[in-house]
């Protein structure tokens, strides 16, 4: 995967205590109280306060569905160093609650006491010469109604050290959401749709506009989070998750980006990815593993998240002599971390990005690591390959062996719809699918043509969109007039085709004009300029009156104004990943092209076997099933999707 824009943004606040050591994950995100400064109420003397993991000020949600418990997590910080150990006991405190009902004019009902528990018997230590706490589980069970929003209210009490509470922050109050049941999204096949989404430009949201037709289940099942980080602290000689500001945005706004798909029965995961430094996911020491898997279990915990992910790609692996911490990379170390993330988190998705040279592999603690993971993908997209037997003791119905890249305008991706249904016929279970862009594209014929072969069953799409970092969803529909009249475009790069040979080469963009004319009113129109100089032929565009998108039936015929000469428009096609564009100009293919916000023509072509998307268009002449001509000049420029667009 590409993954370019790293902002180290820090986002876990807690500190946790594991195995005697003190540690903080990206601890210059920590809130220190109030934010006028004023949280040391007491002029004199050492002060503790209630804090939450998430670094809220105040009501942070607690949302779970069903039987399912809800967590949450506690510490205890105090105002400067304590001069002597501390030992203080998070407890329920229903007093906290009514004065903060009545110094804010709301009426919240306590969560049941007896449906709440606090881990280690809710009790937490400071050491001398340290400023916090390892933290406290809390975790809800379900008691409440579904749809009430209750308040718990958690207060500590000090049981040894010389330190008061804080007057201001002696209790943090979360908020407990409990949500019906979360619904079952298999679709009867066995075979489950993993979507990962680049959080730097998409919003996850758009994943749960995609249902089947007839039983109105999720079309996806997993939604990955790409990417949350793995980096190496040399201080304290550990690794850590790092993430940036778009990962951070999502898990501090879990109810409004993570609950919502989870309520439609979509699983949300976060993936981790090498950052350019020495730490990976595939040479983590035994200890150090066990570390990372416990921080791992920390966000699984307090974002809600379904499970982790890993992507072992961008490390800066050491060969020679490591730092402390870490080993030579190794499929055996990708293999541990993988057993301590299924050890500490049974009930939770584990999963890896099949691309690299460190697969899991081997047998961990008597288990072969295929039996620990829940998935495995290849990651090549457009590519068929099966690896799971180099995972070693991976089922075949836990693997996708082929990757479908969803970024068609930017990326060499593409899919063979003999592959999509070899996935189904030899029995492995998963089709993976990377970066929606829901707002650029319509999928409706790709999710469709998918579905159907491994679901048996067709997709709607709602037209829905979210724009990023939104939790409200637009359906934009341009009209038909919206579209007529001239369009200044650029490419994102030109094909040169050449005679004779024949042989193709790539140059830089192309700028043109497209003119959009009436052709039949509320239905078609007719666009020229689609060579540049070459306006004479017209260009057939229908209108979609439920999508208001504009698309583009291939193969079609058109008539030169001029020489009333008849030629043939087509779609250009490419293997994926090859060096050389094999193109083929077959009466059977057909594509369509669509724009959203006026943004940007995309083409892409319905699948045939050998044969992925279309990359580009042109007019052509045709004998005998051979290429003859191509409209204009025969070193003529055909531009490379996608068309940016304005007026």
């Amino acid at each position: 995967m590409k993954y370019y824009n790293y902002i180290k943004s820090s986002l876990l606040i807690a500190v946790f205590t594991f195995t005697g050591t003190l540690f903080t994950a990206c601890e210059d995100d920590i809130e220190v109280g109030s934010n006028d400064g004023n949280i040391y109420d007491n002029i004199d003397g050492v002060y503790g306060y209630v804090k939450s993991v998430t670094g809220a000020r105040e009501l942070s949600p607690i949302t779970f569905f069903g039987n399912n418990p809800g967590k949450a997590q506690v510490y205890f910080e105090l105002s400067e160093m304590a001069s002597e150990a501390v030992t203080v006991e998070f407890k329920i405190d229903p007093t906290a609650l009514e004065k903060y009902n009545t110094a804010n004019g709301t009426s919240y009902q306590i969560y049941p006491q007896s449906s709440v528990s606090f881990g280690n018997g809710g009790t937490a230590s400071i050491a001398a010469d340290e400023i916090k706490s390892g933290t406290v589980d809390v975790t809800i069970s379900a008691g409440g109604s579904v749809g009430q929003t209750y308040a718990l209210p958690i207060t500590a009490e000090v049981k040894s050290g010389g330190i008061s509470l804080s007057k201001n922050n002696q209790n943090y109050i979360f908020l407990v959401k409990p949500c019906a049941a979360i619904p079952d999204s298999d679709k009867g096949t066995g075979i489950k749709s993993i979507l990962y989404i680049e959080v730097n430009d998409e919003n996850i949201l758009n994943a749960g506009e995609y249902t089947m037709k007839s039983s109105g289940k999720p079309f996806f099942d997993v939604v990955n989070i790409f990417a949350a980080n793995i980096n190496y602290n040399s201080e304290t000689g550990r690794a850590y998750i790092n993430c940036n500001e778009n990962v951070s945005y999502i898990l501090r706004n879990a109810d409004s980006f993570i609950r919502p798909l989870q309520a439609k029965g979509i699983k949300v995961c976060l993936t981790i990815l090498g950052n350019h430094d020495e730490a990976g996911v595939s040479n983590l020491s035994p200890e150090a593993a066990a570390d990372f898997a416990r921080e791992i279990k920390t966000y699984m915990d307090v974002y809600g998240l379904d499970g982790i992910d890993f992507d072992d790609e961008y490390s800066n692996y050491k060969t020679e002599n490591p730092s402390p911490g870490l080993e030579v990379p190794s499929r055996a170390a990708a293999a541990r971390l993988v057993y301590e993330c299924r050890k500490i988190m049974p009930d939770k998705i584990v999963s890896f990005y099949d691309f690299g040279d460190y697969v899991p592999g081997g047998v961990v603690e008597g288990t072969p690591v295929g039996k620990l993971l829940d998935y495995a993908y290849y990651g090549l997209y457009g590519t068929w390959r099966d690896r799971h037997e180099d995972i070693t003791g991976l089922d075949i119905s836990k693997y996708c062996p082929l990757a479908i890249n969803l970024n068609f305008a930017e990326g060499n991706g593409g899919y063979r719809m003999t592959y999509v249904e070899d996935i189904r016929t030899k029995g492995y279970g998963i089709e993976m699918f990377y970066n929606l862009k829901s707002i650029k594209y319509d999928y409706s014929e790709l999710f469709n043509n998918v579905s159907n072969a491994i679901f048996d069953d067709g997709v709607n799409w709602t037209g829905v969109t979210y724009a990023k970092n939104s939790a409200v969803g637009t359906i934009n529909k341009p009209s038909y007039t919206s579209y007529i009249g001239s369009w200044s475009t650029v490419s994102a790069n030109s094909l040169y085709y050449y005679y004779a040979g024949p042989w193709w080469d790539w140059s830089g963009s192309m700028t043109t004009t497209l003119t959009f004319e009436e052709k039949v009113a509320g239905q078609s129109y007719n666009v020229y300029g689609w060579y540049g100089t070459a306006d004479e032929l017209p260009l057939m565009v229908n209108y979609n009156s439920e999508t208001g998108r504009i698309e583009i039936p291939l193969p079609q015929t058109a008539t030169d104004k001029n020489t009333k000469e008849e030629w043939l428009y087509m779609g250009r096609y490419q293997y994926p990943y090859s060096s050389a564009y094999w193109m083929n100009y077959s009466s059977q293919f057909i594509g369509y092209s669509g724009i959203i916000n006026f943004s940007t023509i995309h083409l892409y072509a319905a699948p045939l076997p050998n044969y992925t998307m279309a990359r580009t268009m042109s007019a052509v002449q045709i004998e005998d099933d051979i290429l003859t001509e191509v409209k204009g000049e025969t070193d003529k420029g055909i531009v490379w999707q996608p068309f940016t667009m304005s007026k």
